[in-house]
């Protein structure tokens, strides 16, 4: 009887990003993809966050390798983070793997990996794992679909996809593999992309964002152009390059990851850029202004990117002038409209023409549609279907189309962060469950944890009062109470202060506590102040309650 497979989700079933799939059979497991999410408002502080680990951290001696599709951040973004905790080999195609690279020898980690190439048609076996990659288009050049031909037959893996039939490079999703797969021996488990489920049509090709861009760059003639992308967004990069070098400009890469990607792009064969147009940020001022062409990064509003330190003027190595031209070539990842629109009104601000995909067709989504996904469903015809990367509603519209192609629903699972679906010679089934919740980064500290999150929503919406006073042995206050505010009130409204400090002395006067019952006063402050606070201003700050005792009866 062939060995159930196990497919345990660690991250991307309920939210865009964080992407993390474990493949399991013969005590072995395959980690597919290890992303990153961006932080949403509600998560004060947190600069990404990761896969839950703590699953995985106990099979680590059972982990083979770790396979990833493609350089994006969210299939890539937290392998610094696996590494440091489970040593592992890569496996990916060259450029995935040399974008991954720059953020592993960053972090001193080099020794804990082996990276292993991967071309397209490739059969590896990686353990007890019979893999096939099959070339896709999606947004950063040679990102691949991964194969399991397992004990309980063909698991595709797509990675994120899109039906791109005129991409950049030439390099077409390789949906006739995919359909022999589905008519010998057959998809037993079809794992695809949701994120455009919900999305009606069929995307449009890359190549059309190079004809707004060309546009664009004639029109701008003598002045300069900043264009902002993702860094692992090549084929973007390509056309980009291609508009400033059709209008006789120089490209200027901004930002630590746009350098390395460009520089491992060129030296790889996947971006096309003459030497003679491309030069550093540093020599931009030997430059006139219709020669300029600055690529960076930070189309995403990500505080620390190049063009949000260009919109807060505090970019050591560029400024912008008000006649500059700025494209974000993007569209704001769900989560991220707030801080993506500040951006470009402190651009604006500063007299900058801000060109986004709200008003020109200066980006294409890299993500099948509904019409893609139905073409996809109906050339592998799976028996088996789990939706995945995507939010919940998301998944559940990509699940919803399967049914309406004449699946059966028992044979469409819907799963979610931390579920295991097994399958076995019966079918497959969701499991038990593992933790799958988020894991934030806050600097160096990679699980500050959700009690400290409530704790920073709080502070950010109420404020905080700290109430200190001093007692002797015997009880008797001897200073204070004192009362400091932070984020509560006008610091000119005295006189709030004044009975909230008279409502806390009140209360200790009358509760005769011994002075060495530090607990029982920390009580009586929080309780006191507490009550005052919220009587005066219908407010429920955090109270901090300080007791100092003299030592003296």
């Amino acid at each position: 009887m062939p060995q159930p497979v196990t497919i345990t989700f660690l991250g991307g079933l309920g939210e865009v990003g964080r992407n993390c799939t474990c493949v399991e059979h013969g005590g072995r497991i395959a980690v597919v993809d290890c992303g990153v999410m961006f932080p949403y408002p509600t998560m004060p502080g947190v600069q990404a966050v990761l896969p839950n680990f703590s699953w995985l951290r106990g099979r680590s001696a059972d982990v083979e390798a770790c396979i990833v599709t493609h350089g994006h951040e969210d299939h890539i973004g937290g392998i610094v983070a696996l590494l440091r905790e489970i040593p592992v080999p890569l496996y990916g195609t060259d450029l995935t793997l040399g974008i991954a690279r720059n953020r592993i020898e960053e972090a001193g980690l080099v020794d804990r990996t082996d990276f292993r190439t991967v071309d397209d048609g490739d059969r590896v076996r990686i353990g007890p794992f019979d893999c096939e990659f099959l070339p896709i288009t999606h947004s950063v050049p040679r990102s691949v679909a991964v194969v399991f031909h397992s004990p309980q037959g063909v698991i595709l893996h797509t990675g994120d996809f899109k039906l791109d039939y005129s991409p950049v490079d030439g390099r077409l999703t390789d949906l006739a593999r995919m359909g022999a797969l589905g008519n010998d021996p057959g998809v037993r488990l079809l794992m695809a992309d949701s994120t455009n489920a919900d999305v009606p049509g069929h995307s449009e090709s890359e190549v059309t964002v190079g004809e707004a861009l060309r546009r664009i760059f004639r029109e701008s003639h003598g002045r300069r152009i900043v264009a902002s992308c993702f860094a692992s967004h090549l084929h973007r990069v390509q056309q980009i390059a291609d508009a400033a070098v059709a209008e006789g400009r120089t490209v200027f890469p901004l930002g630590r990851s746009m350098v390395n990607n460009v520089r491992l792009a060129r030296e790889l064969g996947v971006l096309e850029l003459p030497d003679r147009h491309l030069a550093a940020i540093e020599q931009v001022g030997n430059f006139a202004a219709g020669d300029v062409c600055v690529l960076c990064t930070g189309s995403q509003g990500e505080p620390n990117a190049a063009l949000s330190l260009l919109a807060a003027r505090e970019h050591r190595d560029f400024s912008l002038q008000p006649s500059d031209v700025v494209i974000l070539s993007s569209h704001p990842i769900p989560g991220n409209e707030f801080e993506v629109f500040a951006v470009i009104d402190r651009l604006m601000r500063q007299g900058c023409e801000v060109v986004h995909s709200g008003q020109d067709h200066v980006h294409v989504t890299g993500h099948a549609k509904r019409d893609e996904l139905r073409t996809l469903h109906t050339v592998v015809r799976p028996r088996h279907f789990v939706p995945i990367e995507g939010e919940y509603r998301m998944l559940v519209r990509h699940a919803q189309l399967a049914r309406q192609l004449g699946m059966a629903a028992q044979d469409v699972l819907v799963a979610t962060d931390g579920d295991q679906v097994v399958l076995d010679d019966s079918g497959a089934h969701i499991g038990a469950k593992v933790p799958g919740g988020y894991r934030y980064v806050d600097g160096i500290v990679e699980d500050i944890g959700e009690p400290l999150l409530v704790e920073r929503r709080r502070l950010a919406q109420e404020g905080f009062v700290a109430v200190a006073v001093t007692v002797d042995g015997n009880g008797t206050v001897v200073a204070g109470p004192h009362v400091e505010t932070r984020g509560w009130v006008h610091p000119d409204w005295d006189h709030l202060v004044d009975e909230v400090q008279d409502a806390v002395e009140r209360a200790l006067r009358q509760a005769h506590l011994p002075g060495d019952d530090s607990t029982g006063i920390e009580r009586i402050v929080r309780r006191a102040a507490g009550s005052s606070v919220n009587e005066l201003t219908r407010r429920r700050p955090t109270i901090i309650p300080i007791v100092l005792r003299t030592g003296r009866r």
